[in-house]
């Protein structure tokens, strides 16, 4: 049986926010970009579009018959926008 892989893609802070759901878990961390050019103020900051080839991984693999109860969740559970 093959194991599943996630991927996740995020800053450190977002990563760790997972650590439940991935303590156990053998991982993998690969840095993308060096935080000292990333954060200095002077450096201006560069939008990357999604490709969503993470989307298209999972396109047509969704099964089951509780997408009415997922969609009336996030209904009832989603907050007005603050600004």
């Amino acid at each position: 049986m093959t194991a599943k892989r996630l991927e996740i893609e995020g800053t450190w802070e977002e990563i760790v926010s997972h650590s439940d759901a991935l303590a156990g878990c053998q991982v993998r961390v690969t840095v993308l970009s060096d935080p000292t050019q990333s954060s200095s103020p002077t450096s201006p900051l560069r939008f990357r579009s999604g490709s969503g080839r993470s989307f298209l991984r999972h396109a047509g693999t969704w099964s089951g018959d509780d997408l009415e109860d997922c969609l009336k969740m996030v209904y009832e559970t989603r907050r007005p926008l603050e600004f």
